[in-house]
């Protein structure tokens, strides 16, 4: 049976529709599509995984059927009397306004009576926040379950969905429209956490981003499940690098998502229904001043294709253990970045964990401190200045040229950091840092002097004497 599913594993990459397997080809401009994709879709929960417009990685893959538009979710397998059913979740004209009708139905098409449905509310407005609440009714003779007099409106939002064993079913939200009611069917899958027992395969990214203090990570995995059994993960924890920190999960409309395990990893949870779906989580590891890091991270089960990318500058290079050589291409916002792909060749062959290396990382150099300490004798000096404790006739001149003199200094380090900074040998918070400590120290010079006025020499003021008075002088 293990082998069987490695097999099906392995055949996803070419089984899955032309648009997904046109993804899975390590070409440049493969790659060149995908780079972004980790990234985009952990961005959701910023919440959009969206964010950066990195949507266009989802799109690749194909869009659901037009029978599924409302739900997200991949067309279902045949019913026992052969004719293709998939889940609905539209409105209904013959259904009354502030009504949802959901039908429960097994993975053959027979109904489900008296299971229990459950209907989530939310009401959200900006004036008055967020509350949630539910509803619950119980499925009759046919597999339906009514809730009426709701709500309608945009500000209401409603989710059915139905619990079936460790499996969780459920539509994408949706709201009610003013004039009609809503119609839903469920399909309800025998369901499994063994692994071996389902027949799914998935696609996994780790995106890494160098930045000055940390190293960012998002990983995405997209499951895709060709089979008739639901898939319920048990205990599947992902390994991250030793000292990981800043973990967070991608908050999706279904239950599948990951959830940190303090100190190991990342566990996967949630349902997995024929069809396709994905989870993704974001971490950091703390940056040192070394020009290179190499970090250890395990896979999921039945991991059919994994993809490492990194943003890198003309300096760096990437190294994938047993991955293809990386290929240098650019994201969406310009940035280089290096893509290492790794995909099944041969029935055996399964891929538990991958040591990645990350070189010619630029460091952080001695600009900002020299900036820093020539911005604090420049203060320093400005301090004695202000006292008077350069104004002596002789000590001008040799004021005057010695500001010239620094000037001239931190101006060539302006121009050395903009230089820096334009072959990507320094990151931008660190060019930041020391421009600014430059430009603070170059106006604490001023000007330069045109002449500086002396300080005009009196005479030394004594203190006069006063007359004895006649006490004094008896």
């Amino acid at each position: 049976m293990s082998a069987v599913r490695r097999l099906v594993a392995f055949c996803l990459v070419t089984a899955l529709p032309l648009g997904l397997a046109s993804a899975a080809n390590p070409t440049p401009s493969a790659s060149a599509a995908t780079a972004t994709a980790p990234k985009a879709e952990a961005s959701k929960a910023k919440p959009a995984a969206a964010s950066n417009g990195r949507e266009a990685a989802q799109a690749q893959d194909g869009a659901p059927n037009a029978a599924d538009a409302n739900t997200g979710r991949a067309a279902r397998p045949a019913s026992a009397n052969s004719a293709p059913q998939a889940d609905v979740n539209e409105p209904s004209p013959s259904l009354a306004p502030g009504t949802i009708s959901a039908t429960i139905i097994s993975d053959q098409g027979v109904p489900l009576a008296g299971q229990q449905v459950r209907l989530g509310i939310m009401f959200q407005k900006i004036a008055e926040g967020e509350s949630r609440s539910e509803k619950f009714a119980q499925a009759d003779a046919e597999g339906r379950a009514t809730f009426t007099e709701l709500s309608r409106g945009s500000d209401y939002a409603y989710r059915v969905t139905v619990q079936s064993g460790a499996a969780n079913y459920q539509t994408a939200p949706f709201n009610l429209k003013q004039d009609m009611g809503q119609s839903v069917v469920l399909r309800v899958f025998p369901s499994t956490s063994d692994s071996e027992r389902a027949a799914f395969g998935m696609r996994g990214y780790l995106y890494v981003e160098t930045r000055d203090d940390v190293f960012q990570f998002e990983a995405l995995f997209r499951v895709f499940n060709v089979g008739q059994i639901t898939w319920v993960p048990n205990d599947v924890v992902i390994k991250l690098p030793t000292g990981f920190k800043a973990f967070k999960a991608q908050e999706g409309m279904t239950d599948v998502h990951f959830e940190q395990v303090e100190g190991v990893g990342a566990r996967l949870k949630g349902t997995f229904p024929p069809g396709q779906a994905e989870a993704s989580f974001r971490f950091q590891l703390a940056k040192s001043n070394e020009d290179s890091l190499t970090f250890r991270m395990s896979v999921p089960p039945h991991v059919a294709e994994m993809r490492v990318i990194a943003e890198a500058s003309s300096t760096m290079n990437l190294a994938v253990d047993d991955f293809q050589p990386p290929v240098a291409t650019a994201n969406q916002n310009g940035q280089r970045v290096l893509v290492s792909v790794k995909q099944l060749e041969k029935r055996n062959e399964v891929i538990k964990d991958f040591t990645a290396t990350l070189s010619g990382i630029p460091t952080p150099g001695p600009g900002r401190w020299l900036a820093l300490a020539i911005a604090g004798c420049m203060a320093i000096g400005g301090v004695f200045a202000a006292r008077g404790a350069f104004d002596d006739a002789a000590g001008n001149s040799d004021v005057a040229a010695d500001k010239k003199r620094a000037r001239e200094l931190l101006l060539r380090e302006l121009l050395a950091l903009e230089t820096a900074r334009r072959e990507e040998r320094i990151g931008p918070r660190s060019y930041q840092q020391s421009r600014v400590a430059l430009i603070d120290a170059i106006a604490r010079l001023g000007l330069p002097a045109q002449g500086l006025p002396k300080r005009k020499v009196g005479k030394v003021m004594t203190l006069r004497k006063r007359p004895k008075s006649a006490a004094q002088k008896g």
